[in-house]
């Protein structure tokens, strides 16, 4: 794998990870929050044409599980490769039903000052399918496989996974990004929880995040279909009880970035019965 054109992060909900929700599942409450991150190139890879990097992650989730979820994310990067400089600047704005059933998407990606790559469209899930409509990057109807979760669902299941202590989660993913086309299949590996503000950042040892229960997590993409046996990119991170991620890693094959919380908001939590 070259470096990519595209530079991929999932909502770590993104993590980030049915219609049918669990019981426990549903006692799960997400914080809303604006997390900022900033990006370096990780040292403990190996990096192929690639000599430096920096950039930026802004993640902002704000919703429940009555009123819906809706995140917003910006990704900036800037990476000197060998052959010269390369910038990717990344948006996505998506809303997400608290029962998985429906979901809005709009995902801009530009590299170097080119012509934005776009995809936009809805999906609303019909006898366990998820139909998407497509506006961009060219209008059309996708049936896609029954079984696939949407980001908000996956970063929930992910979350039951490890509070009921397991170890191992697969589950194919739609974020519709890059083309509203992919399914992702994804594995994810989850620790045992982490307590203990030792090695942390300021901003992720105080205010409601101390004292939280955290899980290492690492998950990996494979594009569906694909015959690639090694994932299109995987992300690590560890992951707070109430759905805030920190100490990000972000490995694209040939290289990896590595992301600081450098900080963190917590956003007002509207009251829901669900």
């Amino acid at each position: 794998m070259t470096v990519p054109a595209t530079l991929k992060i999932c909502a770590f909900a993104g993590v980030s990870l049915l219609a049918l929700a669990l019981p426990a599942a549903a006692a799960i409450r997400l914080e809303p929050h604006r997390a900022t991150y900033e990006l370096s190139l990780d040292g403990g890879k190996p990096a192929k044409n690639v000599n430096a990097a920096e950039g930026t992650i802004v993640y902002e989730l704000r919703g429940n599980a009555c009123d819906g979820y809706s995140v917003q994310l910006r990704q900036s990067t800037n990476l000197e490769t060998e052959g010269g400089r390369m910038s990717s600047a990344i948006t996505t704005a998506t809303w997400e039903d608290g029962d998985g059933n429906s979901y809005r998407f709009r995902v801009e990606n530009t590299v170097n000052d080119d012509r934005p790559e776009e995809a936009d469209g809805v999906a609303e899930r019909k006898d366990g399918r998820l139909i998407v409509k497509a506006t961009k990057p060219e209008a059309g109807t996708i049936e896609l496989a029954k079984g696939v979760l949407l980001p908000t669902q996956h970063m929930i299941r992910v979350l039951d996974a490890a509070e009921q202590g397991d170890a191992v989660l697969e589950a194919p993913v739609y974020d519709g990004s890059p083309d509203a086309r992919k399914i992702y299949d994804t594995l994810s590996v989850i620790g045992r929880p982490l307590t203990g503000g030792a090695g942390l950042e300021q901003s992720a040892s105080g205010g409601d995040l101390a004292g939280r229960p955290r899980y290492p997590v690492v998950i990996s993409y494979y594009e569906r279909g694909s015959q690639e046996q090694s994932p299109d990119y995987t992300i690590s991170f560890d992951l707070y009880d109430n759905g805030v991620s920190r100490a990000l890693k972000l490995d694209y094959g040939d290289f990896a970035l590595r992301g600081t919380l450098t900080s963190y908001e917590a956003l007002p939590q509207e009251s829901c019965s669900k």
